[in-house]
C-alpha cells in the first residue's frame, strides 16, 4: 500500500511539473519581451 501511494504521489508531481514548468518558461519569456519593448519605445521615442 505504501509503495503504490508513493508512486501515485510522484506521478502526480511529475504531471504537474510537466504542465507548470513549460508554462512558467513561456510566461517568463513574455515578460522579458514586454520589458524589451518598453525600453525600445522609450529609447526611440515613438
Amino acid at each position: 500500500m505504501d509503495l503504490t501511494r508513493e508512486l501515485l504521489a510522484y506521478a502526480i508531481i511529475g504531471i504537474v511539473a510537466l504542465i507548470v514548468i513549460p508554462w512558467a518558461i513561456i510566461a517568463y519569456r513574455r515578460r522579458q519581451r514586454r520589458r524589451l519593448r518598453q525600453r525600445g519605445i522609450k529609447r526611440y521615442g515613438h
